[in-house]
Order: structure tokens, then sequence, then C-alpha cells
């Protein structure tokens, strides 16, 4: 009887990654050149974000510093 659950067992892992093997062949993937275009871009574009995040932090420190004062 466990013999029978392990060999079954054994099966649907196979059957999942024969289907996962299957989804991976329909991927369309990027190029080389776009994927370093795109991963120039979201990096530009946090650096520029995180600044913009700093200096209103820091403005809204300082207004809050002169408040308590």
């Amino acid at each position: 009887m466990q013999e029978k659950v392990k060999s079954t067992g054994k099966r649907q892992k196979k059957n999942w990654f024969q289907g996962l093997r299957s989804e991976f062949k329909k991927i369309v993937w990027t190029d080389r050149p776009t994927l370093a275009k795109q991963t120039v871009a979201v990096t530009v574009i946090t650096i520029i974000l995180a600044v913009m995040i700093s200096i209103m932090d820091s403005a809204i420190l300082e207004g809050i510093n002169l408040l308590i004062r």
C-alpha cells in the first residue's frame, strides 16, 4: 500500500516538472539590449526617487524643528 503511494507521488512530481518545463518554453524573454536599457532606467528612477524622498524628509524635519523651537 505504501509503495503505491510513493510511486504516485513521484509521478505527480514528474508531471509537475513537465508542466513547469512546458510553461517556461512559453515565456518570451527580452533581448539583452532591451534588458540593459530597462535596468538602467529602473536604477536611475530609483536613485532620483531616493534623493527626492531624502530632501523631503530633511525639509519636513527642519520644519518640525522650527515649530518646536
